[in-house]
């Protein structure tokens, strides 16, 4: 998908695509979020819930600076990986089953894939570093569907170029 090429797009697309190449998402929909006009959460987790499952948004949602030496910083970006199962029956979309994933196994498939990763994403005087996959938390339980936030952290360090 097209982006306006900054670091930020760059580590999205980053983020989707190593997600898709996991057999666990390749049947669903995984996209860097593309924003909504919905009013207000439960219309956002409706609409959420309305994609094939599982659904995945990724979205960068802010950075701090890391003081280095010299006056120069590095940041960490922290990127929102929300993900929404739904399924009919009673408990699937959290513990899954044998022909289902629930959010409780696609946690873990993501840790696997996310957690200390070198992403090749540069632009901007900056390079991205390392990965760290800081969690996940339920942010809307119902006995059909379930979606869940992780958190990914992304470190990037100022290159020769900036």
């Amino acid at each position: 998908m097209a982006h306006d090429g900054s670091l930020a797009s760059q580590v999205e697309q980053w983020i989707v695509d190593a997600l898709l190449e996991c057999r666990d998402f390749s049947d669903g929909t995984v996209e860097a979020f593309p924003g909504s006009s919905r009013p207000d959460g439960q219309q956002l987790i409706d609409e959420m819930i309305a994609h094939r499952s599982p659904y995945v948004a990724v979205l960068f949602e802010g950075d701090r600076p890391i003081p280095l030496q010299e006056g120069e910083y590095a940041y960490e970006p922290t990127y929102g990986i929300y993900v929404a199962v739904h399924n009919q029956r009673p408990a699937v979309a959290r513990k899954g089953d044998a022909a289902t994933a629930g959010t409780n196994l696609l946690r873990d498939v993501m840790r696997a894939t996310l957690h200390n990763q070198y992403p090749t994403c540069a632009g901007e005087g900056y390079a991205t570093d390392h990965t760290e996959f800081r969690g996940v938390r339920v942010v809307f339980q119902r006995a059909d569907a379930f979606v869940m936030r992780a958190e990914l952290v992304v470190r990037e360090s100022p290159t020769s170029e900036g």
